[in-house]
């Protein structure tokens, strides 16, 4: 009997192509929407939970409590080993301190290689590694990084510095041109779901025979750096309340007077991914909210499997007669339809397989910038991912019972006589009522996207076309490895004649990497509540990037003068008025000297973050970056001329330029993220919804055939015909407009609270969403709208 189905099945698919492969298409793009918004899901909730103890394991963090609390993931230097010393109720605790943009050198037969490491050097102890579980190729856990100047890589690094595992292990590599290390381990590639993204791990106990590092920055209790972080892991039995119980006389113990501005809450490390305070890919909240588009592009495709499906019932009457005649029952018929939809769905769910596989590189770079794998292609046992298998299985069967449940009762519940003379009413097959809620449903979803695609983007040309307050096209920044030879290259930079600017700095304007610090105005007893942003600048540094005084004067152009500049925000927080405090005095550092000018506000971080006070002063030996501004008609000769200086005054590190405007643009990843993400279910959506509209336009054709052709023999027109279906679809669009323009409203508001500064929610994007919906409606039904209102009205007629 199943065989029987699925052959008859397999001819009535073949016979009514043009069905088929409507339902074959929009199942295949729900579905693979499902599967990659599944894939995307499993692949976040997975981060770092392959560690065995990863339900003992919690990190370290900060808070600071001034005029607000902030939050932030690293930690004082000493607050590991302190943690050591007092307690008892940790297996492990661990200091992990990143470094950014480390050169390293390598020597072999074909002379030295430099590399640079962005973000993916640190310094460590060996108890990091009973805390996170690494595969070791090479080398001991416990004995690795004891020593001083030892390094553990990963196989991709041994592999790009020596070509093979076995060839970098117990070699040497040298660090920022002084600091010679030895290989001791070699690790397995890290896998793509972790935020520990290090791949070079040098012995913490380096830090304390490097002159690069003051001994009392590794004593100091009273500052802090992102990038130094603390893990441990408790003793089975011990609750993190514990832990918590004894951490306020722990910080009184260590931060003494400044105690009650410091807390060092503990947060378990399986739940860092999804933080929005300390994590770095997606919310948890994001991660749900995508997974039920996906749901809603699944329940889409059913809708229109159920209008297409109902539409061609009427089509099928005579054979439904037929098979009834001749001793077919209901359930042998509701089977029959059942193993339709099965093949369906079966062609569905491959194709939405290969279509995921296909589409998962854009998703990884949109998403996830990882290798997010799709392993029933990738793996050598297609097996080994029960959980994908299980989804597929799951959805194949849910899609089945959905769509297939209501077309298959309602063409089993046909009466023979009335199925063979071609009386079937529109009413047994459902009727419009059910098939106009199908398809306002469907532009209820597309709505809401599109509404959304409108809103990021408008959001994203907002942050594109708000000034910055500072210049940034034809400007080239270079990290400075060393001040020894600072002078030259700027005197030899002043030389050329395509360089109309130079100023040297800690960092540019606007960047990731700020530095905030106390401060005390003037006479004031005590110390401001609130922190500012310090960067150490030379005189030049308002002329290079292009930002304006408002009150006061720069500072005197000598590199040993004392003095500070403010921005106005730095003014207003305090409760003054510009000119009020040029020529008073300003402690930064411990080191007090007068304000010679106040600088007008610019964006400090991005434009999506509220402006922060700023203080600029002279401090050589703080300069990390020079910025150039180049003429823009002289560019490429200009960067030839500026990397053959280089060469020569740095020759032992490595040249790496960036364009200071496009390392802007990486201020709004997560946002271009979102957008590229919308956009693709938004086109999905709207590509389904077309779907549903023709299943909806067919079936009002055959419905009113024979109206039509009665209106036509009485005199009617064809736009008059054609209002009929205007009429038809303007009323569901209005309604759909009007359930998903308020939940359109409220999701978008909630993502827009996140900005300290973004659009108004004006009715110009709905009005837009409105008229595209309209637009798309127009090209879905117009042909056959057109088609059945200059049908022949006699054909229509004959059957009366």
């Amino acid at each position: 009997m199943l065989k029987n189905y699925f052959l008859v099945a397999y001819r009535t698919l073949l016979r009514h192509k043009g069905y088929t492969l409507l339902n074959i298409w929009g199942l295949t793009l729900g579905l693979s929407c499902g599967v990659l918004v599944f894939l995307l899901i499993k692949f976040h909730l997975s981060f770092d939970q392959y560690h065995s103890k990863i339900d003992r394991t919690y990190q370290i963090t900060t808070q600071t409590k001034g005029d607000g609390i902030n939050d932030d993931p690293g930690v004082p230097f000493p607050l590991a080993q302190a943690l050591r010393q007092d307690f008892s109720f940790f297996d492990d605790v661990a200091l992990v301190s990143g470094v950014y943009n480390a050169l390293i050198a390598v020597l072999g037969a074909e002379g030295k290689k430099k590399f640079n490491e962005a973000q993916s050097l640190c310094f460590t102890e060996p108890s990091y590694f009973n805390i996170l579980d690494y595969q070791w190729l090479a080398g001991q856990p416990k004995t690795a990084l004891q020593k001083p100047n030892t390094v553990v890589l990963t196989r991709k690094v041994a592999e790009k510095y020596f070509g093979s595992v076995s060839e970098a292990f117990g070699k040497v590599i040298r660090m920022n041109n002084d600091l010679d290390l030895s290989v001791t381990g070699i690790l397995e590639n890290i896998p793509d779901n972790t935020d520990r993204r290090q791949e070079l791990f040098v012995s913490l106990s380096t830090l304390k025979n490097n002159p690069g590092y003051a001994r009392s920055g590794l004593d100091n209790w009273s500052g802090f750096s992102s990038s130094t972080t603390c893990l441990l892991t408790l003793k089975a039995g011990v609750s993190p309340q514990r832990l918590e119980r004894a951490l306020p006389a722990f910080i009184k113990k260590y931060h003494t007077t400044e105690a009650a501005h410091w807390n060092h809450p503990v947060v378990p490390f399986a739940t860092i991914h999804f933080s929005e305070k300390y994590g770095r890919g997606l919310t948890s909240t994001h991660l749900w909210a995508l997974g039920l588009v996906g749901l809603f592009l699944v329940g889409t495709a059913c809708i229109n499997f159920v209008n297409l499906a109902t539409a061609q019932a009427l089509k099928r009457s005579k054979e439904v007669g037929v098979r009834k005649v001749i001793g077919g029952t209901k359930l042998q018929l509701f089977g029959q339809f059942m193993a339709e939809t099965a093949v369906i769905t079966c062609c569905s769910l491959l194709l939405a397989a290969l279509v995921a596989e296909l589409s998962l590189p854009v998703l990884n770079q949109w998403a996830t910038n990882a290798g997010m794998p799709f392993p029933l292609f990738t793996h050598t046992n297609p097996l080994a991912d029960g959980q994908l298998w299980l989804f597929l299985l799951g959805i194949g069967l849910v899609v089945v019972l959905l769509s297939g449940s209501y077309p298959g009762i309602v063409l089993a519940g046909f009466k023979p006589v009335q199925a063979l003379k071609g009386q079937v009413s529109s009413q047994q097959v459902g009727g419009m009522s059910i098939r106009r809620s199908l398809v306002v449903v469907q532009f209820v979803i597309t709505q809401i996207l599109l509404i959304s695609t409108l809103v990021v983007m408008q959001q994203m040309r907002f942050f594109q076309r708000t000034s910055l307050g500072f210049t940034t096209s034809a400007l080239s920044m270079i990290n400075i490895p060393e001040q020894t030879h600072v002078p030259t290259f700027r005197n030899r930079l002043a030389q050329l004649p395509g360089i109309e600017a130079i100023s040297f700095c800690s960092s540019p304007p606007a960047s990731t990497t700020n530095s905030n610090n106390n401060h005390r105005f003037d006479q004031r007893q005590e110390e401001e509540s609130w922190s500012a942003n310090t960067k150490p600048a030379d005189s030049h540094y308002l002329e290079t990037f292009g930002l304006t005084l408002v009150a006061g004067q720069n500072f005197p152009k000598a590199d040993t003068a004392s003095g500070y500049l403010v921005n106005e925000t730095y003014v207003r927080r305090l409760g003054l008025k510009p000119d009020d405090v040029v020529g008073k005095s300003l402690e930064v550092w411990g080191r007090t000297a007068p304000i010679y000018g106040v600088v007008k506000d610019w964006y400090n971080r991005a434009a999506r973050s509220e402006i922060q006070p700023v203080i600029l002063f002279p401090r050589t030996n703080s300069y990390a970056a020079c910025g150039l501004k180049i003429n823009p008609r002289t560019v490429t000769e200009t960067r030839r001329s500026v990397e053959q200086l280089w060469e020569e005054t740095f020759p032992d590190y490595l040249y790496q330029p960036y364009e200071l405007d496009e390392q802007l643009t990486r201020f709004y990843i997560a946002e271009d993220m979102i957008l590229a993400c919308i956009q693709f279910f938004a086109g999905i959506a709207i590509f389904i919804g077309c779907l549903g509209l023709y299943g909806l336009v067919s079936f009002m054709t055959a419905h009113k055939t024979k109206e039509i052709g009665v209106r036509k023999v009485l005199g009617a027109s064809i736009p008059q015909i054609l209002t009929l279906f205007g009429i038809e679809f303007s009323r569901l669009i209005i309604v759909a407009f009007l359930v998903a323009a308020p939940v359109g409203w409220w999701a978008m508001s909630q993502w827009l609270n996140g900005y300290t500064y973004k659009i108004q929610l004006g009715w110009g994007i709905y009005a837009l969403s409105l008229v595209v919906t309209t637009g798309i409606v127009l090209m879905s039904v117009g042909y056959q709208s057109f088609r059945a209102a200059t049908a022949n009205p006699i054909k229509s007629l004959k059957s009366e």
